[in-house]
């Protein structure tokens, strides 16, 4: 009895999962930002369809590739979605060892087919290996799936359940009816369960879709619950976010307690962060009155154990949101430090960001029980600050490597001054200023006399730290609004706006002065030297700021020329 030709079913099978994966391409493209997982278990179907089309190729291509090359494929496929749910559903866990036993089952697959020409063999080693990894994934799905997806969680625990059962008959079935020498000439149950395997493939991806969508739904009911609450809690995110672009983290976790309180109608709010790698509680923030009214404890910046902690932090230890309306009866309460707010009753809330509590948020002394209902406001809120400070923090990140990296980018790296690039820069807006008000511009070019005799002598190091005192030199006696910078070598200028040649000609004669009275220490020795400078004025004529350098260039070699150590202007 021949139900079907084997290479049909493959190809069949091909076509099917070829179409599913355009079908998951559109699902990943549209909400792969949004959720996690998404991203591998895009990877499940392309190479779930990879393995297929070098099954159809079989006879064609070497068997090491159209068969050990296909199963292994499949294995990497089903371990690719189990990763991709354990992200979506929120619990990542190492696959290290699903790895090492896709090197294993690999190196033994291709060995047996490479050295026999019976495929029973390698058929059991893939089954049994597919057996092993489905059944993870059936454990963790049902085990770890969130009651907002239990009945799909519940569905795509029986599909693996029943991936697992096809794994198990076809190794019986394996060992009863050997498959022969043809990859293709598998005998009739295996057809059978290819077909059947083919069919649970397809209601698998139906289920992942359905899972996604009821994920989306659930966050379309939450978000209608939260419109729900009214347009003051709508009012408080559009709020929190402006607040956030002009305001430190410390004060928009207080401004978002100050908030909460309001929504809560409670009298006290705090926010602390927390470190679960180390159990550890860094006291952060605290409403205004909290701080002005109920709190007069120190702590802020603080760091304790979770150990140390008291009933507010329940939260943590139960990984959900708690309620205690008579925090007087509790048992295990510890006191209170001095000055601390007395606690009729609280609300504490952990949030959670892939798996880890990362903060904690606790509101206290409402007139009335805290209920289910400012669980959510709280939890809401709570969520979207630690958004927000995430969002901070990266922001606050890049603008400080900004800084840094256009910091470098304008800095002698030697001597600390602004590079030429950044002395031509602000040369070239000056200028442009003074043609445009008529305001003076005056430039101050100096270089270092007999610089080469010092390397020669003492070595570079010592010409490295005399640039370096000459630029010690130049910052300490010019003014703020003047630009000292080095433009190459021992060559050295000052730029100096709103200054006229008659007042830059005595500054260009006290640095002279200085640096060859108070020379420079090189090598642990007072060393002489001297430099010697030219001033150039800015003029109607010039038309940018290479100009004004050529002129002030042209006064410094002249200076070289007359002797060195002195002061020559060039108008």
């Amino acid at each position: 009895m021949n139900l079907f030709d084997l290479r049909t079913i493959v190809t069949g099978y091909t076509i099917s999962s070829l179409v599913l994966t355009v079908v998951a391409i559109a699902l990943w493209k549209k909400y792969h930002r949004r959720f996690s997982g998404l991203d591998f278990c895009l990877l499940y179907f392309i190479m779930q369809s990879s393995a297929l089309l070098l099954m159809t190729f079989y006879g064609i291509i070497p068997d090491i590739l159209s068969i050990t090359g296909a199963d292994a494929l499949l294995i990497v496929a089903v371990i690719f979605l189990y990763m991709g749910l354990e992200r979506f559903i929120g619990r990542p866990a190492f696959q290290i060892h699903n790895f090492i036993l896709l090197a294993a089952f690999t190196i033994l697959h291709a060995y047996f087919v490479l050295t026999s020409i019976d495929v029973t063999i390698p058929g059991i080693l893939f089954s049994a290996t597919l057996l092993i990894v489905c059944l993870q994934c059936a454990w963790y799905i049902s085990r770890h799936g969130t009651p907002k997806f239990r009945t799909m969680s519940i569905i795509i625990g029986i599909i693996f359940g029943l991936f697992c059962l096809i794994s198990m008959i076809r190794i019986i079935g394996l060992l009863v009816i050997p498959g022969g020498d043809l990859f293709f000439n598998f005998h009739n149950l295996d057809k059978l369960l290819l077909l059947i395997n083919q069919m649970l493939f397809i209601i698998l991806t139906i289920s992942l879709l359905a899972l996604v969508n009821r994920r989306v739904l659930f966050e379309l009911e939450s978000d209608i619950y939260t419109c729900r609450q009214g347009e003051r809690i709508i009012s408080v995110r559009l709020k929190l976010w402006e607040f956030s672009a002009k305001s430190s983290l410390n004060e928009l976790m207080q401004k978002a307690l100050d908030e909460i309180e309001d929504l809560t109608g409670s009298k006290i709010g705090f926010y602390h962060f927390f470190d679960e790698t180390h159990n550890n509680i860094e006291l952060q923030a605290w409403s205004t009155r909290t701080k002005e009214t109920f709190c007069k404890a120190e702590g802020e910046g603080m760091h304790y154990p979770l150990s140390e902690a008291g009933v507010w932090t329940d939260c943590v230890r139960e990984r959900m949101p708690v309620i205690h309306n008579d925090y007087d009866s509790l048992p295990n309460k510890k006191g209170m430090p001095p000055g601390h707010a007395i606690v009729i009753r609280e609300l504490t809330v952990p949030t959670i960001r892939n798996g880890q509590i990362v903060s904690i948020m606790g509101v206290g002394n409402k007139p009335a029980d805290y209920d289910a209902n400012d669980v959510e406001i709280v939890a809401y809120i709570t969520d979207l600050v630690w958004t927000i400070i995430k969002q901070k923090r990266a922001d606050e990140q890049i603008h400080q490597l900004n800084d840094k990296l256009q910091h470098q980018a304008m800095t002698d790296e030697l001597t600390g001054l602004s590079n030429r690039r950044a002395f031509f820069l602000k040369g070239s807006q000056e200028i442009k200023r003074s043609k445009r008000y008529g305001n003076p511009l005056t430039m101050i070019m100096l270089d270092i006399d007999r610089f080469k005799n010092i390397n020669d002598s003492y070595g570079h190091e010592a010409g490295d730290d005399t640039l370096r005192c000459i630029a010690r030199i130049l910052m300490e006696n010019i003014r703020e609004v003047e630009m000292a910078g080095r433009l190459g070598g021992e060559e050295f200028g000052v730029l100096m706006p709103d200054t006229n040649a008659k007042d830059a000609l005595p500054l260009a004669e006290r640095l002279r002065v200085i640096i060859e009275k108070e020379g420079c220490l090189i090598q642990d020795q007072e060393t002489k030297i001297t430099a010697s400078f030219g001033v150039a004025a800015f003029s109607k004529d010039m038309k940018d700021i290479d100009a004004l350098i050529r002129n002030a260039d042209a006064a410094m070699y002249i200076a070289k020329k007359q002797g060195r150590n002195r002061v020559v202007f060039l108008g």
